[in-house]
């Protein structure tokens, strides 16, 4: 996530510049053809390019709104994850902390249940992470995504960290391990629960908060599992390439009609509208896939970080884990 208040000029550069490349040619060829070819009949009426303009900017408009919900949704997800895993770990401090000395090994219990909840947070962050046949890979991507790595210590390394050395070396081979390790979660509160621990209305509280994350992961799976609807990103794209394409033979007779010598003022004008246009297309696009790891992606890692602070904050363990800090203007 970008948390400057402005894109700096490098980044717009790396978006723009294959645009700007393809406007220069298209305008470069218009102008070619038409003065020195003489093809006068490449200079069609700006009618039809306008109707076209306008249907692509509907169609990159609702693409857009539809890529800015899916991220909105993401970061509404992680919020609750958030909350419920604050709620978790105040109600298990609350519910099975005693002072009863048959009760001495209590915090051994918390503790242990807190740390595995910050291993299921890096394991779903991991889960995340996973690359996706419809999820850009494209060398600016995937600088982004290096920049990713150098910031943040890999999951596993976490992960291991917080889980128990024979409950890791079990879910080690599973194949959705943050399902896995609620699951233990739970069978751990039944365990508490049959040595009276924790009483019966305790334990339903905590299983279902147990549950709301359940209901998360699922969520944040389900946009992270499935792509934009396709059709949608490919006729935007090619609607853009055909707009961009006819744009400066449709300004031709505008430009004819000022003179030969104000002709090559269609390239710089020709440039801007392109740009307006595939600019528009390409914040709708890099915005489809919130959990990629790119500039304004969902900042899962800077999230669970803090959620990490707050449980060990807790529990008064130390050391405590520093936050986060922007990596060239950006939490990841």
């Amino acid at each position: 996530m970008y948390v400057n208040r402005y894109l700096s000029p490098l980044i717009v550069y790396y978006y723009s510049w294959r645009m700007v490349l393809f406007s220069l040619f298209t305008g470069s060829m218009a102008i070619f053809v038409y003065t020195y070819l003489g093809w006068g009949w490449v200079a069609i009426p700006w009618l039809p390019v306008s109707l076209i303009g306008t249907a692509t900017a509907f169609f990159v408009g609702f693409k857009n709104n539809q890529s800015y919900d899916r991220s909105w949704e993401a970061r509404k997800i992680w919020g609750s994850i958030t909350n419920h895993s604050r709620s978790f770990g105040a109600a298990l401090r609350a519910f099975a902390s005693h002072d009863q000395k048959e009760f001495a090994d209590a915090d051994d219990d918390i503790k242990i249940m807190v740390y595995r909840h910050i291993a299921w947070l890096y394991a779903l962050k991991n889960a995340m992470a996973q690359r996706t046949a419809w999820e850009h890979k494209d060398r600016a991507s995937k600088r982004q995504r290096d920049a990713l790595h150098k910031s943040q210590t890999p999951c596993e390394l976490e992960i291991e960290k917080y889980l128990l050395a024979n409950e890791h070396n079990a879910l080690k081979g599973k194949k959705n391990l943050s399902t896995q390790i609620l699951d233990k979660q739970s069978q751990h509160l039944s365990r508490l629960r049959k040595a009276g621990r924790v009483d019966a209305y305790q334990h339903i509280a905590l299983q279902n908060l147990i549950s709301s994350l359940y209901d998360e992961q699922g969520k944040s799976e389900r946009i992270k599992n499935t792509p934009f609807p396709r059709q949608y990103a490919t006729t935007s794209n090619l609607f853009i390439f055909v707009f961009m394409t006819l744009l400066p033979f449709g300004l031709l007779p505008q430009f004819v009609e000022l003179g030969e010598r104000y002709m090559f003022l269609l390239i710089p004008f020709n440039m801007i509208v392109s740009w307006v246009f595939m600019f528009m297309e390409y914040v709708g696009d890099i915005s489809e896939n919130p959990f990629e790891g790119l500039l304004n992606d969902i900042p899962i890692g800077t999230i669970v970080r803090n959620i990490e602070i707050d449980l060990i904050d807790m529990l008064d363990d130390e050391p405590t884990p520093e936050k986060l800090q922007p990596y060239y203007g950006a939490l990841f």
